[in-house]
């Protein structure tokens, strides 16, 4: 079994890794300093552990991935940087996943760093592949961050 891996992204923001599927995972999330978990994938998918939402403020919004044949909505990823934002303006650093991090959850911090921190798509695609190496978001995933709502100038960000 692979092990339950915790990347920061940005410390005490964003932190990235697999769905916590064990009790050991909620255990882990906590002592890594973690107040919020954001999850872009079904229950079915990966069934989190029951103690979670005893720990931490959960979200959940479900992004299709390369298996469901098509890619977010622009308007889908806007809504999961929404809840993120949310999550983190709330309750503090944030811990965002999908099934294995390696296509929607990077896409979520990717979004993130362009849109909060103005960073250019090939920048943030850059420094998340070195604070994350199993990175891997789809060529059509990544052209989502060019759509006009991403970026920070048209969202008024400052």
């Amino acid at each position: 079994m692979a092990r339950f891996q915790i990347d920061w992204v940005l410390i005490d923001e964003l932190a990235i890794g697999p769905a916590p599927r064990a009790e050991r995972h909620v255990l882990r999330l906590h002592e890594a300093g973690v107040k919020a978990v954001l999850s872009l994938c079904s229950k079915e998918e990966a069934s989190p552990p029951p103690s979670i939402e005893e720990h931490f403020a959960c979200r959940r919004i479900v992004l299709p991935d390369h298996r469901s044949g098509r890619l977010p909505e622009p308007t889908e990823l806007l809504e999961a940087l929404t809840l993120l934002d949310q999550l983190h303006h709330n309750h503090g650093s944030v811990f965002v996943h999908c099934v294995a991090a390696m296509e929607r959850s990077p896409l979520v911090c990717l979004a993130w760093l362009v849109q909060r921190h103005q960073l250019s798509p090939e920048a943030a695609l850059d420094y998340l592949m070195q604070v994350h190496t199993g990175t891997n978001p789809l060529p059509g995933q990544l052209a989502l961050l060019r759509h006009p709502m991403f970026q920070a100038s048209e969202r008024g960000a400052p």
